[in-house]
């Protein structure tokens, strides 16, 4: 059964959500932004996070959407879809637009499975396994090795044909 139909009836109660808007300098010229949409309702809160790359894009966040009521996760979903989460400035990365919806959608996600007292892998029957991640930087990794030794790295490359 797709991952979809399992989570699409969970019940879900919104009384209001909130922005938080977090900004790092990261390099000469560059500012990552991040917007993460904190959801509440039925003293639960859920948290989905807008990754979207460009700043500029996380700019014109609506704070005000009507999405206040008790439903089910798709309804809230079908809610969204009639609504422009980019009013003003209009996204500069096509992909924004779904970064954008994505966060609602996963911080209504993370408030129903609290609602109900579910893990994620209890929602869709499945057993919970260990998780890996791994640091993506361009910067040196010496600092970061030093700290924790265990760590693992995605490599990025810095221009064409090379890894490091």
């Amino acid at each position: 059964m797709p991952i979809n139909d399992l989570l699409a009836n969970l019940p879900l109660t919104v009384e209001g959500y909130s922005l938080e808007r977090l900004e790092q300098s990261v390099a000469t010229g560059f500012t990552r932004a991040t917007t993460t949409v904190v959801m509440h309702g039925d003293g639960h809160e859920g948290r989905g996070e807008d990754v979207t790359y460009t700043a500029e894009d996380h700019n014109g966040f609506p704070d005000s959407l009507p999405l206040a009521g008790s439903d089910s996760l798709a309804e809230l979903s079908q809610r969204l879809e009639s609504r422009d989460l980019f009013a003003a400035p209009p996204a500069q990365e096509a992909a924004a637009r779904d970064y954008r919806r994505w966060a609602f959608e996963s911080a209504a996600l993370d408030l129903a499975l609290r609602q109900s007292g579910q893990s994620l892998a209890q929602a869709l029957g499945r057993e919970v396994r260990p998780v890996r991640f791994v640091a993506s930087t361009r910067a040196a990794i010496e600092g970061w090795v030093a700290s924790d030794p265990t760590l693992q790295f995605k490599l990025d490359p810095t221009s064409p044909g090379t890894t490091s």
